[in-house]
C-alpha cells in the first residue's frame, strides 16, 4: 500500500511539473497552447483596462486611446503562429470557449467587458 501512495505521487507530480503555461505565442506548440497564450494576454489586458473607462484613455491619449493595450495583444505574432500551427480561427474560438470562461468575472467596467465581448460570443 505505501508504494502505490508513493508512486500515486510521483505520478502526480510528474503530470504537475510537466504541463506548461504559455504565455507567449511564439513559443505554442500546438493550437491549445496558442489558447493558452491568448488567455494570458488576455488576463494582463483586463488587469491594464482594470476599471477604467475609454474617455480615460482618451484623455490620457487622445490620438491613440488604445495604445496601452495594443501593444500587449500582440495580434500579428498571434495570427503568425496560428498559421504556423495550422489553428484555423473556429477551432480557435471554439478551444477559447473553455479557456477564457473564468475571464468574464475578471473584467471590470464596461471597457474590460467590451475587450472580452468578441472572445465570448461564439460560445453561446
Amino acid at each position: 500500500m505505501r508504494y502505490r501512495t508513493i508512486f500515486f505521487i510521483l505520478i502526480l507530480f510528474a503530470f504537475s511539473c510537466s504541463s506548461r503555461s504559455i504565455s507567449d505565442p511564439t513559443q505554442a506548440k500546438d493550437c491549445t497552447e496558442l489558447v493558452e497564450a491568448g488567455k494570458a494576454v488576455a488576463e494582463r489586458i483586463l488587469e491594464r483596462l482594470d476599471g477604467q473607462t475609454l474617455e480615460e484613455l482618451e484623455a490620457a491619449n487622445p490620438d491613440e486611446p488604445l495604445a496601452p493595450i495594443d501593444y500587449l495583444m500582440r495580434v500579428e505574432e498571434f495570427e503568425n503562429q496560428a498559421a504556423v500551427l495550422g489553428c484555423g480561427k473556429d477551432q480557435l474560438r471554439l478551444q477559447a470557449c473553455s479557456v477564457y470562461a473564468d475571464l468574464e468575472v475578471k473584467a471590470s467596467g464596461d471597457l474590460a467587458r467590451d475587450f472580452l465581448a468578441p472572445y465570448l460570443e461564439s460560445c453561446g
